[in-house]
């Protein structure tokens, strides 16, 4: 009898592990934001003066909902996140995805989410040697904090 009692009892303890899994929501605002179009291939010499910068203004950008599994470093829900498609790294003080996109794509879409500040930076770049009429880059920065329960 003692040992059917161990038996259920350690696999109880083994299989509880989900139990104690933190799921964490969070909300995300956007901040601010820019577009530089017009890029000529990196190293050009006068980058500068051949880029324009625009500012994204609060009205044109929508803030995202992420959902963490921190106890096994999953990502169940973010935008432009595939489980099947997207690259993703839980560090210590970042958590990081590319979006899955399609084949032959020139668009490259990286997130970084800041796990001390709550900061979420959203990175386009889209881009072709020498195609500097179509290229630009954007720099898109959230804020998140943990979403609460209203009811």
């Amino acid at each position: 009898m003692k040992k059917l009692f161990s038996t259920i009892l350690v696999l109880g303890l083994l299989l509880s592990g989900n139990a104690y899994s933190k799921i964490i929501d969070l909300h995300c605002k956007f901040i601010e934001g820019n577009i530089t179009k017009d890029v000529p291939h990196p190293g050009h010499e006068d980058i500068k003066k051949n880029t324009t910068y625009i500012s994204i203004s609060e009205h044109d950008v929508e803030g995202y909902n992420i959902k963490l599994d921190t106890t096994k470093e999953k990502i169940i829900e973010a935008p432009n996140y595939s489980a099947d498609g997207s690259t993703r790294m839980f560090g210590d003080d970042l958590i990081f995805w590319y979006a899955s996109l399609a084949s032959g794509s020139r668009l490259e879409i990286k997130f970084t989410l800041n796990r001390y500040t709550g900061r979420l930076r959203e990175y386009h770049k889209n881009y072709k040697w020498g195609d500097t009429e179509n290229n630009y880059w954007m720099d898109l920065i959230y804020d998140c904090s943990i979403a609460k329960r209203l009811f």
